[in-house]
């Protein structure tokens, strides 16, 4: 607690002092450590650490800035969906700017869904006259950003995402990271021949083709399709259905994060059974 007392005009003991940094670290707000010694800026709150802590104040005021959030997200290994699925989107849709972690999406769901599963709150913006909303969930910890340097995701990251090395107990997030890529930048589309496909787009060879090798390699999918296109983008999909089968069992097999990409691959997969009257088995997970 960081409960008022009277100083006077008496100078601090290095007791106090050190009383006042141990707060500081436990996450009490800095304006109420002020108010509470009687200090009138936060640079004094500041020299007391780096008088007491000369060589490692800088991590000090790191983490009392850490343990003042009321957020909590740790992704040095993916050990859930959820942390797979959080990689996946950061990859395609994140940025990292000066220690500050966001991600930024035209659908409120997702943005909502991340911000209610760790703690922290989102803002919308307007563009184009109003015309189109842009949610967004930013993170200012230097801490996540050094951990999500592991997975190539630092600031101007497009061209320059790795062939991802996973930790051997990661690969069971395989699904939900691929689901992450996907609800950022990949797309579900009907096909000339009224039948489902499905890409990913990406500025990085080396991605690319790890997409391309876990697709097939671990998710067991045939004749993934890697390209290039003039503008450089490299496209990495498939419309064979026996692929499709296993995106929705495997990646998209409960309602999770975005709705849009989920709802439009099943409706697709039951307008082509359909139509062309095919009796395929499916049970949903609704």
């Amino acid at each position: 607690m960081c409960e008022k007392i009277n100083m006077g005009c008496k100078k601090l003991d290095d007791n106090i002092e050190k009383q006042l940094v141990q707060e500081y670290i436990d996450g009490c707000p800095i304006e109420a450590i002020m108010k509470k010694y009687g200090f009138a800026s936060k640079k004094s709150i500041y020299d007391k650490i780096k008088k007491h802590y000369p060589s490692s104040y800088k991590e000090i005021i790191q983490t009392g800035r850490r343990n003042r959030k009321k957020y909590s997200l740790n992704v040095e290994i993916i050990n859930s969906n959820f942390i797979g699925y959080f990689i996946g989107l950061m990859i395609t849709d994140g940025y990292i700017v000066n220690n500050k972690v966001g991600i930024s999406l035209c659908d409120e769901d997702c943005i909502k869904f991340i911000a209610e599963a760790t703690n922290n709150d989102y803002h919308q913006y307007h563009y184009d006259d109003n015309k189109k909303i842009i949610y967004r969930i930013v993170f200012s910890d230097s801490l996540l950003a050094k951990q999500l340097e592991r997975f190539g995701i630092t600031e101007r990251k497009s061209h320059i995402i790795p062939y991802l090395k996973l930790l051997p107990e990661e690969n069971q997030y395989i699904p939900y990271i691929i689901r992450g890529i996907i609800d950022g930048d990949g797309c579900i589309y009907k096909t000339t021949k009224n039948t489902v496909g499905f890409y990913i787009c990406t500025m990085s060879y080396e991605f690319a083709k790890w997409i391309k090798d876990t697709l097939e390699n671990k998710m067991f999918m045939a004749d993934i399709n890697i390209s290039q296109q003039k503008s450089g983008i490299w496209i990495v999909g498939s419309s064979l259905q026996t692929n499709i089968f296993k995106l929705m069992a495997i990646v998209y097999d409960r309602p999770y994060g975005m709705s849009r990409k989920y709802n439009t691959l099943r409706k697709m997969f039951r307008d082509y059974n359909k139509n062309n009257q095919q009796n395929f088995i499916w049970n949903d997970v609704d």
